[in-house]
């Protein structure tokens, strides 16, 4: 009787005309095909332990959404809006070109989230993918630390492998972690025009988020949102580009110990603020043109330095202990910051006038725009380091990398140790197709030098010369 009722269940997710249609509270696992999207979850889908759900590259998953302000709507027992809840394995892998895309069915209204539970595989993975029109998913059977998931994407306990993906026009935020303490890293990221924080942590440790970009966050909400919220939390924010947010750039409160390396802060309402005992250390950061640059409360409550770091700033800000190489009432000098280019100019005060001793820091071997983090004697202060020569004389392979043959006519082989996806650049940097397949066809490109660049799923960039002959 039991298969029997199983087998009824199956039964109602139809699919007919390219399109699927996934019932309130359904087990869901195996492949979701390009041929079948988009994928309609018209409630509670459930990944469940010890089973894998597969999305293909392109794949549209829309969710039941409700414009709704009544928070007892989006409660997870009430199957009223699309929600996917991970306690197995979810493997989310698109390309820049063919994406995978969580949305809303509609034109209108807001879903729940894509929820990680705790005992889910730390190996599921999403890249590529695209997280918009969420809101939250409240009160989940069998979570009593955490009443609402916010984020289009959600994490409770347990980190998983998380690049080169997009969380925009969330109506809350658009990504959001709380008690995740195993060493978690998520590199490569945009987050924009989320309506209250780009990004959330709390109550978790050892949290790396590495070379994203955030802007045009916290534009309707108020209090204190920001684009990176940390909140008794232990993080690492390395290389990442933080401009144009509404409210706070980076906001850290309550205990935990945060690190703010190599990033660039520009024009957002305030650009870094420390309350309540939230020690923070920033080390070659530019913090400039935001409206105030530094905030801080309760004073002596927290530790905060700041070393090696860049701001407009005309004298030191309060509460700030400097560890000195501070640059004050200076210009970061950037290219074009109107049009949003944050390179650096030849004449940069920026350059090379880093922390000489990087160790600790836990630098990406690339910085934001995939160049070498450190292209000469000294790393620069900054998100972007400063180019000396072209992109193609910068190039960096791990012995354990082999890429087979190399000049290559047709295809290539990559052998590395954790192959997630490659990307192809010509010398100039721009990029020209994204690969899941170690097995890279070259056939239709002209004959000439390329830049490969390996992605692995311990969050290394690998990049190597490639010939086409």
């Amino acid at each position: 009787m039991k298969r029997f009722i199983q087998f009824c269940l199956w039964c109602v997710i139809i699919s007919a005309q390219g399109q699927t249609i996934i019932p309130d509270n359904t087990n869901i696992s195996g492949n979701w095909t390009l041929a079948n999207s988009p994928y309609i979850v018209q409630g509670r889908a459930i990944v469940p332990n010890a089973q894998t759900l597969t999305i293909e590259a392109g794949v549209e998953v829309r969710f039941t959404s409700s414009s709704s302000p009544t928070t007892s709507w989006f409660d997870f027992s009430a199957g009223n809006v699309g929600v996917i809840r991970v306690q197995g394995e979810i493997i989310a892998n698109g390309t820049s070109t063919n994406p995978i895309l969580f949305t809303r069915d509609g034109s209108s209204g807001y879903w729940g989230t894509v929820l990680i539970d705790e005992n889910a595989s730390i190996a599921s993975s999403f890249s590529h993918c695209i997280f918009e029109y969420s809101k939250e998913t409240r009160n989940v059977p069998g979570i009593t630390g955490t009443v609402a998931f916010s984020g289009g994407l959600s994490l409770y306990r347990t980190g998983v492998n998380i690049q080169n993906c997009i969380f925009k026009n969330n109506q809350i935020n658009g990504m959001y972690i709380t008690e995740v303490n195993n060493h978690f890293i998520f590199s490569n990221n945009q987050f924009h025009n989320n309506g209250t924080n780009g990004l959330v942590i709390e109550q978790s440790t050892d949290v790396k988020c590495i070379n994203s970009i955030f802007y045009s966050n916290s534009l309707s909400a108020t209090g204190q949102p920001a684009a990176i919220r940390s909140s008794n939390s232990s993080t690492y924010l390395i290389g990442n580009l933080i401009y144009n947010n509404d409210d706070f750039g980076i906001f850290t409160n309550s205990s935990g110990n945060n690190r703010i390396i190599n990033n660039t802060i520009y024009n957002n309402s305030q650009g870094i603020r420390v309350e309540n005992g939230a020690n923070t250390y920033i080390y070659n950061t530019i913090v400039q043109n935001n409206n105030i640059n530094f905030a801080t409360s309760s004073p002596g409550s927290a530790t905060i330095e700041m070393r090696n770091s860049l701001t407009n700033a005309a004298t030191f800000p309060a509460n700030v202990n400097d560890m000195g190489g501070n640059i004050l009432n200076s210009n970061a000098l950037f290219i074009n910051a109107s049009s949003n280019n944050y390179s650096l100019q030849n004449n940069s005060p920026c350059i090379d006038a880093g922390a000489t001793d990087t160790s600790g820091l836990f630098l990406p071997t690339l910085d934001i725009l995939g160049n070498q983090r450190i292209s000469n004697a000294t790393i620069d202060i900054g998100a972007i380091e400063f180019q000396n020569t072209t992109f193609a004389n910068y190039i960096y392979q791990q012995p354990e990398l082999k890429v087979y043959p190399n000049p290559a006519n047709e295809n290539v082989y990559v052998f590395t140790k954790g192959f997630l996806y490659a990307e192809l650049f010509s010398v100039s940097g721009q990029l020209i197709n994204s690969y899941n397949n170690p097995i890279i066809n070259i056939s239709n490109l002209p004959n000439g030098m390329y830049i490969l660049k390996i992605i692995t799923t311990n969050n290394e960039n690998i990049n190597t010369r490639l010939i086409k002959n």
